[in-house]
């Protein structure tokens, strides 16, 4: 089989991280999870559920339709 140079890439960037955090998966999460940002306002992060709920029912209030809603 030949190498793929994607594929190593992607495992010495994993395996560079990896021992950067001394192998602690809590520490590599976290710092994976400090990195990530919301940066599309149509697809916000959630926390819960609820939070869920609540954000798709003020987007459903802002959608344009072509016909009114049923009554």
């Amino acid at each position: 089989m030949t190498d793929d140079p994607i594929v190593a890439e992607v495992r010495r960037s994993r395996e560079e991280r990896a021992r950067r955090f001394d192998y602690d998966i809590h520490r590599i999460f976290a710092d994976m999870m400090s990195r990530s940002v919301p940066t599309d306002p149509m697809h916000p992060i959630v926390e819960n559920v609820d939070q869920w709920l609540e954000t798709a029912a003020a987007r459903e209030t802002l959608l344009v339709r072509e016909e009114p809603p049923p009554e």
